[in-house]
C-alpha cells in the first residue's frame, strides 16, 4: 500500500523528469532560434507545454497508481500531480533564471526586442502612435524585470495556480477507490 514518503518521492522524481523534458524543449528552441513572437505563437507554445505536462503527469500518476494495487484516492492523486508540477515548475524557473543571468544575459533583451518589433508592426495602422509608444514602453519595463527574483516568484505563483487546477482535474479523473463489496478489504459481502 502507498505511504506518504513513497508518494512524495515518486512525485518528486516525476517532477524532475517533467522539468528535464521542459528544459530539453527550451534548449531545442534556443539552439534552433525558435521563439514565440506574437499572440498566436505564444498561445501555441503555451498549449504545447500544457499538453506535454498533462500527458507526462498522467503517465507518471498511472504508473504510481499501478504500483499501489491500482488504487489511489483523490487526495493522493491531487498531491502527486501538484507536487510533481510544483517541483518541475520550480526547477524550470531556477534553471532559466540562471541561464538568463549567467549563460546568456542578452536572451531576454533579444526576446523583448523581437516582441517589440512584432507589436510595432502589428499595431501599425490599428493604434495611434501614442498607444504604440506606450505598448513598447511596457515591453521595455518587462524586459528589465524579466530576470528579477520578484518576477520569477510571480511566475512560480502562476505555475502553482495552473498546476493546482491541472492537479484537481487529473486527480479527479485518475482516482480509483477500492470496490465497495471487496471481501478482502472487509466489505459488506
Amino acid at each position: 500500500m502507498e505511504t506518504k514518503n513513497d508518494l512524495f518521492a515518486s512525485s518528486f522524481k516525476a517532477g524532475l523528469i517533467i522539468a528535464a523534458v521542459g528544459l530539453v524543449w527550451f534548449i531545442i528552441q534556443y539552439v534552433a532560434g525558435i521563439a514565440p513572437y506574437g499572440i498566436l505563437q505564444s498561445i501555441l507554445f503555451g498549449l504545447i507545454s500544457l499538453a506535454v505536462n498533462i500527458v507526462l503527469v498522467v503517465i507518471f500518476l498511472k504508473n504510481y497508481r499501478n504500483r499501489n494495487e491500482g488504487i489511489i484516492s483523490f487526495v493522493n492523486a491531487f498531491l502527486f500531480c501538484f507536487i510533481a508540477l510544483a517541483c518541475s515548475g520550480f526547477l524550470y524557473i531556477l534553471i532559466t533564471f540562471l541561464f538568463n543571468k549567467y549563460i546568456d544575459p542578452m536572451y531576454m533583451t533579444n526576446m523583448m526586442e523581437a516582441q517589440k518589433t512584432y507589436w510595432e508592426n502589428y499595431l501599425q495602422g490599428k493604434a495611434s502612435e501614442q498607444q504604440i509608444a506606450d505598448t513598447l514602453d511596457k515591453l521595455d519595463v518587462q524586459a528589465k524585470n524579466a530576470t528579477s527574483i520578484l518576477q520569477n516568484l510571480k511566475s512560480f505563483g502562476i505555475i502553482l495556480i495552473v498546476g493546482g487546477i491541472e492537479s484537481l482535474i487529473v486527480g479527479a479523473i485518475m482516482k480509483k477507490n477500492p470496490d465497495v463489496f471487496d471481501n478482502a478489504s472487509g466489505g459488506v459481502i
